[in-house]
């Protein structure tokens, strides 16, 4: 895709530049200068005992920052769908937070629950299954926080400047984000028949957020433009948390109170940090 598809305001605003990962030679935005995207395997965790948020959060209140902070900008915040789609009759299972509006408000013939809305759906996915326990940040069953933008012919609401400009805010002011690390990622998404270029939003070695512009469906394995552009934002509840705990792995962040009690009843009391820390970083 050409630069163009993915330079924003806030880009041009603000002075970020487009750097090349030395690693894996994708490119990516950044106020900061780095060597490498930012993601591993191509950097390392570095947030693990060092969070880079202001503040450490539990999982229910990174959904509840999450949410309030879209309410407060103009969101509708709207209930969580059932995991199962029944809806569809190419899935089993919601697997992203856009699920529920595909196909019938994206060709409308639905109308959506609210425009833009704010929601935290929760997801299934068994494509990763054999990154599970082993990355320290994969999950089968996980909530996707999201924003998303329907805008129709006669009626647009936002594109990709005030998507990205939203998520820089709730990164640096309401998390307390250092600016300078953030790297908003190039990239290309498609599902349920849509697609679209996209920026994957990664700091510390971990990807924290998609902000994903449906721009295209397809129509006998070609890509037709949508008349309906659709903003397509996921926010990992599970990895967000993990970030702002800093711990040795997202299950430790999410499920704490639960591996106390297993530690506690397995006689594994002590666990080496210092080893998990160097199987997350190798993973």
């Amino acid at each position: 895709m050409p630069e163009s598809e993915y330079e924003v305001e806030l880009f041009r605003k603000q002075g970020f530049t487009r750097q090349t990962c030395g690693k894996c030679g994708k490119a990516f935005w950044s106020l900061g200068h780095h060597e490498t995207c930012g993601e591993a395997p191509c950097q390392e965790y570095d947030f693990i005992g060092s969070p880079p948020f202001k503040k450490k959060l539990t999982y229910r209140a990174m959904r509840e920052d999450f949410l309030s902070f879209l309410e407060q900008n103009g969101h509708a915040r709207v209930k969580r769908y059932p995991i199962v789609a029944r809806w569809r009759d190419d899935v089993f299972f919601v697997q992203a937070s856009v699920y529920p509006f595909q196909p019938w408000v994206i060709s409308r013939q639905a109308s959506p629950p609210a425009n833009p809305l704010a929601i935290s759906q929760p997801c299934v996915r068994f494509i990763d299954i054999d990154n599970v326990g082993k990355t320290g940040q994969h999950f089968t069953l996980f909530e996707m926080m999201a924003h998303h933008a329907f805008n129709f012919p006669d009626h647009p609401i936002y594109w990709k400047d005030h998507t990205v400009e939203l998520c820089q805010l709730f990164l640096t002011e309401r998390l307390g984000v250092d600016p300078a690390i953030v790297r908003y990622k190039e990239s290309w998404w498609e599902g349920g028949g849509n697609s679209g270029p996209c920026l994957e939003v990664v700091f510390g070695g971990a990807e924290a957020a998609t902000l994903v512009f449906m721009q295209n469906r397809d129509v006998n394995g070609h890509r037709v433009p949508m008349d309906t552009t659709v903003v397509d934002t996921g926010y990992g509840l599970e990895r967000l948390t993990w970030l702002s705990q800093g711990t040795t792995s997202a299950y430790e962040a999410v499920f704490g109170d639960a591996l106390a009690y297993l530690k506690r009843a397995t006689g594994a009391k002590r666990v080496d940090d210092r080893v998990l820390r160097e199987t997350r970083s190798a993973s």
